[in-house]
């Protein structure tokens, strides 16, 4: 089977095991609704926030969507994990530049990309879906990345997702759309005929979609959670604006009508 290889991978591979457990602190003063509701808005660094939610909902996750940075060159994201690697350690700080001007910037979006993927993981139940939005930049790789987490053989399917495009450009090729790119837990969740297993104690994420980061800073994690099947929960990346490391705040919310 066809392995994808990159600089930093023998650093990354464990990284989400390296990283530590922070509690997640609620923040009273901006909570809103009964606490008991488990209805949550996690902020904070979103490796850390990811690690801080396993302790509690490990395999409860019934479907996770995400928007990552798309690597396009402009979004000016900046590699900060702290991974105990010499050649990794030169990229912190660094915006993240532009094909043919950073060598190493699909190298950087892959070390990004697997602790984080590994926890979302670690987080769905064993019918759980996980979506995750691209386009042509990175969607190789992504899809090699996401075979050697899920295994090849759980790959559902990828979506088209027709926007709004360049469709004014007259000097390039027209492209209209993105993908949804889409792996399942447990092989056999989509069986002809077969539903998955609804269950009142899942959670799904729903990312907010992207945000560039447009300073030198850390990604950050804006995630709500909600209780129920029928409920579902936002995780949007943004930018840090200073070098702090909070720990993940709980803001309590009032369910939606």
């Amino acid at each position: 089977m066809p392995t994808l290889d990159w600089i930093g991978k023998a650093a990354v591979v464990n990284h989400h095991q390296e990283v530590p457990t922070r509690l997640l602190h609620c923040d009273s003063s901006l909570s809103a609704g009964a606490p008991e509701a488990g209805n949550l808005l996690v902020e904070g660094d979103n490796l850390e926030a990811l690690k801080a939610l396993l302790p509690y909902y490990a395999g409860k996750f019934r479907f996770i969507y995400i928007d990552p940075p798309y690597n396009t060159g402009s979004e000016r994201w900046v590699y900060n994990d702290n991974v105990n690697s010499p050649e990794i350690r030169r990229w912190l700080d660094k915006v993240v530049g532009k094909e043919g001007e950073d060598l190493s910037r699909h190298d950087k979006w892959l070390c990004m990309m697997y602790p984080r993927l590994r926890l979302l993981y670690d987080l769905l139940n064993e019918d759980g879906v996980l979506a995750c939005s691209i386009n042509d930049i990175e969607l190789p790789r992504l899809r090699l990345l996401l075979e050697a987490i899920f295994h090849a053989t759980n790959f559902v399917c990828t979506f088209i997702w027709v926007n709004e495009g360049n469709i004014d450009n007259q000097s390039k090729i027209k492209t209209n759309h993105e993908y949804i790119i889409a792996f399942v837990k447990r092989e056999g969740c989509f069986a002809e005929g077969r539903r998955p297993r609804p269950s009142t104690s899942a959670m799904t994420i729903w990312d907010g979609g992207r945000s560039p980061i447009a300073s030198p800073a850390r990604p950050r994690t804006n995630m709500m959670a909600s209780r129920g099947s029928a409920l579902s929960a936002r995780i949007s990346l943004a930018a840090s604006t200073t070098s702090a490391r909070p720990s993940p705040t709980i803001l309590h919310r009032k369910s939606r009508a």
